[in-house]
C-alpha cells in the first residue's frame, strides 16, 4: 500500500479490516483527539498501520468495533507515548493489548537527546515530517486531504522505528527496562483517573497568600462552568496566567469590587463577565486555603530529609552515569516516599505502578518483587519482536 492509506467508516470497510490484520504480526496504532478545540477531548481518527500498509479508522462513524479489538487483543502495539492513547481507545471499546512498545520511553530510556516522534523518524531514518496538521482541529469534517496525509504518517514509520530503538535497547542491555515500563504503562491505563481535588491548584499557585488562594479557587471553577458551557478548552477561555493575577489582586484590594481591576474581561458575553465577579466575592468570602494540597507535608523528620539528601545525590550520580535524565530514575516524590519508609517505601511504590524494578535496582534500594515480575516471565514480548526495521517494510 506504501504511502496511500484505506479510509475506514463503513462497516464492510470495517470488516474487510479485521479479516485482513493479522493478530500474530505487531501494529503501530495512534489516535487524533481534539482537545485543542473542545471542553471534553474525543476519539476523531484512529490510525492504524500493520507492514506497511495503512488504515484510517473514522469514530464518528459509530461502527461496532468489537471484532476488531478482539483481534488486536493478543497483537503488539507500537504507540509513541502510549499511555494518552491507550486511555483514548478504551473509550471507544479497545481491550489491553497483550503488550506496548512505547517508541518514547524507549527513546528516554536509551538517553536520546530528543524523543518526540518527528525527532527519532529524522534520527533514525533521515526523513523529515510535516507538521503542518499538528493542531488541527480533528472533529471537523470532511478532512482535509493534508489532515489525512499527516495522520497516515503518524503511523507510517511507527514499526520500523520499534524495531531500531529495540536494537539499540538489546545493544545498550537496557531491553528489559522498557518492558517494565511499558508494562506499567498499559497497567496503569486501565486504572479510572479520579476527579483530582487540587486540580485548581495551577503552577504559580503556591506563591499566593491564603485568602487569594481562596479566590483562585472560585476563579478556577467558574473557568472549569464557562469551558463546559462553550465547548473549549479551558485556555481558550481565561490563561492561567490572568486567573493568579486577579486572585492576588482580589485578596489585597477588598475593599474594591473585582470588576475594578484593571484587566477585568468587561468584553466577556452571555454573563461571564458577571458569574466571574461572584465568583470572586464567593471566593473572599470562603476560609482562606492552605498553601499545601490535600496530602499535606510530613512532619519534621531531620532522619529522613538527610535519606533523601543522600538519595538524591545517589540518583544524579547514576543519571550522569548512565546518561539518563534523572527524573527518569526516580522522581522527587519517589525519594521522598522511600526516605521516609526506607524499608517498605520501594515495595510500596512498584506493588502501586508508581516505580519499577530496575529503577530500584539502578539505586540498589532493596524490594520485595511484585506477583507481577513473576507472571513476566511468560509475558508475550520476552523474545525480541520482530518489527520490520525499514520504513514500508
Amino acid at each position: 500500500m506504501g504511502d496511500t492509506y484505506l479510509w475506514i467508516d463503513k462497516a464492510d470497510a470495517l470488516a474487510q479490516l479485521v479479516e485482513h490484520l493479522r493478530d500474530d504480526t505487531p501494529i503501530a496504532i495512534d489516535t487524533e483527539a481534539d482537545s485543542l478545540h473542545h471542553y471534553k477531548e474525543s476519539v476523531c481518527l484512529v490510525q492504524i498501520t500493520q507492514r506497511g500498509e495503512h488504515f484510517l479508522l473514522d469514530p464518528f462513524a459509530r461502527l461496532d468495533l468489537t471484532d476488531l479489538w478482539a483481534k488486536l487483543h493478543n497483537t503488539v502495539w507500537v504507540l509513541q507515548g502510549a499511555d494518552f492513547d491507550l486511555r483514548m481507545l478504551r473509550r471507544i471499546g479497545a481491550r489491553e493489548p497483550a503488550a506496548v512498545f512505547d517508541t518514547m520511553l524507549a527513546g528516554q530510556i536509551l538517553g536520546l537527546p530528543a524523543v518526540g516522534y518527528a525527532a527519532l523518524v529524522e534520527r533514525y531514518f533521515g526523513i523529515t515530517l510535516c507538521k503542518k496538521n499538528q493542531k488541527a482541529d480533528w472533529s471537523r469534517r470532511p478532512l482535509s486531504q493534508s489532515m489525512l496525509e499527516y495522520a497516515m504518517q503518524d503511523t507510517q514509520h511507527l514499526e520500523p522505528l520499534a524495531g531500531r530503538l529495540q536494537d539499540d535497547l538489546i545493544a545498550a542491555g537496557r531491553l528489559e527496562w522498557h518492558r517494565q515500563s511499558c508494562a506499567r504503562v498499559v497497567r496503569l491505563s486501565l486504572v479510572s483517573r479520579g476527579a483530582d481535588e487540587d486540580a485548581w491548584r495551577i503552577t504559580g499557585s503556591n506563591k499566593l497568600q491564603p485568602g487569594a488562594l481562596a479566590v483562585l479557587r472560585r476563579a478556577w471553577e467558574w473557568r472549569e462552568a464557562e469551558a463546559e458551557r462553550m465547548d473549549r478548552p479551558t485556555f481558550k477561555v481565561w490563561p492561567n496566567e490572568s486567573l493568579l493575577a486577579l486572585a492576588s489582586w482580589a485578596d489585597s484590594h477588598r475593599r474594591l469590587p473585582p470588576y475594578a481591576w484593571a484587566h477585568w474581561p468587561h468584553h466577556m458575553r452571555q454573563g461571564g463577565s458577571t458569574r466571574l465577579a461572584a465568583a470572586i466575592e464567593q471566593g473572599r468570602e470562603d476560609s482562606p486555603q492552605s498553601r499545601l494540597s490535600m496530602g499535606g507535608r510530613p512532619q519534621p523528620n531531620p532522619a529522613a530529609d538527610q535519606r533523601l539528601e543522600k538519595l538524591r545525590q545517589k540518583r544524579d550520580e547514576v543519571a550522569a552515569r548512565e546518561k539518563l535524565e534523572p527524573s527518569l530514575i526516580a522522581a522527587k516524590s519517589v525519594l521522598t516516599t522511600i526516605a521516609h519508609n526506607p524499608e517498605t517505601g520501594a515495595t510500596q511504590l512498584i506493588a502501586q505502578d508508581r516505580w519499577c524494578p530496575w529503577q530500584a535496582e539502578l539505586l540498589e534500594v532493596p524490594y520485595d518483587p511484585p506477583v507481577t515480575e513473576a507472571v513476566s516471565l511468560a509475558h508475550p514480548m520476552e523474545p525480541p519482536v520482530d518489527f520490520a526495521h525499514e520504513p514500508g517494510a
